[in-house]
């Protein structure tokens, strides 16, 4: 039963008092009722409740202001208790639901509220000390074992006595070298009597931490962490009696990754620190299944003073079949009732959350006991209200005053997380595409919206720039972008976007130009050195291309885009085994990108290194196995080898099928595998077409490649009379 102190206070004050009146008016009666009817006692009755349901949290080191383990712990509460519960303030749990529909529910049943009542009517009775089930024992250590990986706060954070609740964000680097995979997550609060609940994200920028830097305390205040998220299609947090649990989905985490804590913290009476730390269970085996995280809500959200009933709604339609496994909702404290539908293509409506009174201060993410069936064409449906009067008990403005969207407590937010599974994962592709262009849709109107109440911020031209061009509203990106540097010259994330742009359409001095402005604020930008680097490859300057790469790698060790394109410039230097080298970095970010795979697979076939290059070719084709400049590469390899070049011939073949029997590279690759087998006049008509296709699409490199392999096949066919044509 996680409490708060100002909770109970409240409860104590509105729901106590009358829960002693309603007590002493019916005290003739409930004595006549005690005399017919076993009195309720602590050991035999009251104790199995709150062992079960409340000593979780009420105990020592956890967030509730007081222990219930004994008969004079629940003693001196009693009165509280059976108010709290009677009132459904407690156990905290918001939803409307059926019993059993939610995972983890945390409620009463009627029954047990009755006997938390009648206790207090009964006297509040200790009873036989021999009833008294055995006191609860709850798990010292790491509850899932020692994990793989912990990663903590490298100094605790001192919560002030006294004054409001204070939101900080802590940055924690997570210390991997390659991509592995998070099979369960185990947070431990440092001291869960000053944190209310925690969200967890995860930064591959550097960005946060460079926030984080500005601060001379541990952290930074506030809730705007720009560029953190959650793992794609999961949601991470922490609230009092959440239990560590095993993840149905096991979701990537790259090297350089690093965990963002949004904490929210509540002063206890006393100055005290907290020092989170996350215990991380790794695999090294993907998840057969990705779930999808749709996001629906409101970035122009503006609620006049004294407005009692705003409202903000937003629908999804469903374009595909999918699996609704969990459900995350999310508002500040002027909201007070959530509602989420799913209306069917029939017409049919299904509730998938109700939550009458919202409470900011126990927001949860419910996952659903048995996923719930959704068909396409199923629109979602969220609507959310909002009291921004002084009658909601919970308004931060006291007198109210206008409150816009925003991300600190004190602005309002309006958001549904809906975690799915597509039904067919051919789905999946065209799910994420609507989901993506949804969200820009959203982001393009709220970034609109700001603008209109602040037309002088830049951050929000530079925003709004960026939802454009992703959107493909290159002109309009262009303006926010010229905007942005109208107010800020210097600034480097305009100036990288507008780097960006330029490259998208090949003015490569302009490109070069921006990446200098920058790097010039930024010198560890390493997404601006990577794309300056391609950018003086594209104009013939390999050598100051490979400098920008190892200057982005010494900035960000791990930059998979870095290391690839830096293995590229060696390969094409004939550098083989520094190209191998920086390949294998890239991959280690993403094993099985069958890109990396197939730059690693040539540079080990350049290297002489014919086996394994086979071995990672093969790794690429059952990733894309529909490629045929990966069948061309990995056939070239079997070519020379005679247990192997039966399979090198039906991998050209099939390379040379997909493109319609017109590769010229294909053709070359495969007038090979005839040359091994001993074929050469065949060979030598399949050169000869090789050489007419490279000839028609104007690839003289190959076309002078084949031309002279044609010269060697054609000297290996005996005359008449068994001597070769010279």
């Amino acid at each position: 039963m996680p409490a708060l102190v100002t909770g109970y206070r409240v409860a104590c004050t509105l729901v106590c008092s009358a829960s002693i009146g309603v007590i002493a008016s019916l005290g003739a009666q409930s004595a006549v009722g005690a005399q017919s009817r076993q009195p309720v006692t602590f050991n035999h009755d009251v104790a199995p409740i709150l062992y079960a349901n409340c000593s979780g949290c009420h105990r020592p080191g956890e967030s509730a202001p007081f222990n219930l383990l004994t008969y004079a712990d629940a003693r001196e509460h009693g009165r509280l208790i059976a108010a709290v519960t009677a009132g459904h303030v407690m156990p905290p749990w918001q939803p409307e639901s059926s019993e059993g529909e939610f995972e983890g529910e945390r409620r009463l049943e009627p029954k047990e509220i009755e006997t938390l009542g009648r206790w207090v009517e009964d006297g509040l009775l200790e009873g036989d000390p021999a009833e008294r089930p055995a006191s609860p024992v709850f798990p010292t250590g790491w509850q899932l074992g020692a994990p793989d990986l912990v990663v903590a706060m490298p100094q605790p954070f001192s919560v002030p006595a006294d004054g409001p609740d204070v939101f900080r964000n802590f940055v924690l680097p997570i210390q991997l070298t390659e991509r592995r995979y998070v099979r369960a997550l185990e947070f431990r609060p440092g001291n869960a009597r000053v944190l209310h609940h925690a969200r967890i994200l995860l930064d591959d920028t550097g960005d946060i931490r460079r926030l984080d830097a500005r601060d001379a305390e541990p952290g930074f205040g506030g809730m705007d962490v720009p560029g953190a998220k959650f793992p794609d299609g999961h949601f991470l947090g922490w609230a009092p009696g959440k239990t560590a649990d095993k993840e149905a989905y096991p979701w990537p985490i790259e090297p350089g990754t690093d965990f963002v804590i949004q904490m929210h913290l509540k002063p206890s009476g006393r100055a005290e620190d907290v020092q989170a730390s996350i215990g991380v269970y790794l695999t090294d085996e993907p998840p057969a299944k990705t779930p999808i995280m749709l996001r629906l809500g409101s970035k122009t959200i503006d609620i006049p003073a004294d407005e009692p009933a705003y409202e903000v709604t937003d629908t999804f339609e469903l374009p595909a079949d999918v699996t609704v496994l969990s459900i995350y909702p999310h508002a500040h404290y002027l909201a007070k009732q959530m509602v989420i539908r799913a209306i069917a293509p029939n017409g049919d409506v299904e509730q998938l959350l109700r939550i009458p009174n919202w409470n900011f201060n126990w927001q949860d993410e419910y996952q659903y006991s048995e996923p719930v069936e959704l068909p396409r064409g199923t629109t979602i449906e969220m609507r959310y209200r909002y009291d921004n009067t002084s009658e909601n008990a919970h308004n931060p403005s006291t007198p109210p005053h206008r409150v816009v969207f925003g991300s600190e407590t004190s602005d309002e937010m309006g958001e549904l997380l809906v975690q799915v599974l597509p039904k067919k994962p051919a789905d999946a592709s065209v799910l994420k595409a609507q989901v993506a262009r949804k969200n820009l849709l959203t982001d393009v109107a709220g970034e609109e919206k700001r603008l209109a109440d602040v037309p002088g911020d830049y951050e929000t031209h530079n925003a709004l720039g960026v939802a454009y061009a992703q959107l493909g509203r290159q002109a309009d990106a262009r303006a926010q972008f010229d905007a942005a540097l109208a107010l800020a010259p210097q600034h480097p994330g305009t100036h990288y976007n507008l780097g960006v742009i330029a490259m998208g359409v090949q003015r490569y001095a302009d490109a070069i130009d921006h990446f200098q402005r920058t790097l010039a604020s930024r010198p560890d930008h390493a997404e601006a050195r990577t794309n300056l680097g391609v950018a003086f490859e594209a104009i013939g300057r390999p050598r100051d291309a490979e400098q920008q790469y190892r200057e982005a790698l010494s900035a960000h060790p791990n930059h998979a885009a870095a290391h690839n394109n830096l293995a590229r410039t060696l390969l094409n230097q004939g550098d083989t085994g520094g190209a191998v080298t920086h390949f294998r970095a890239a991959l280690k970010a993403s094993p099985d990108n069958p890109d990396g795979l197939y730059n690693l697979g040539r540079a080990l076939a350049a290297d002489r290194k014919a086996a394994e290059a086979a071995q990672v070719f093969r790794r690429a084709l059952a990733a894309r196995p529909d490629s045929a400049p990966i069948m061309i590469d990995l056939a070239w390899v079997l070519a020379n080898s005679e247990s192997q070049n039966r399979e090198a011939e039906k991998l050209a073949e099939r390379a040379n099928q997909l493109s319609g029997g017109n590769n010229p590279a294909a053709l070359d690759v495969l007038a090979a595998v005839y040359a091994s087998q001993q074929r050469f006049d065949l060979a030598v008509r399949t050169a000869q077409r090789a050489f007419q296709r490279a000839l028609a699409v104007k690839n003289d490199v190959l076309a002078h490649a084949i031309r002279q392999r044609l010269e060697g096949y054609s000297q290996m066919i005996p005359d008449a009379e068994g001597s070769r044509i010279p």
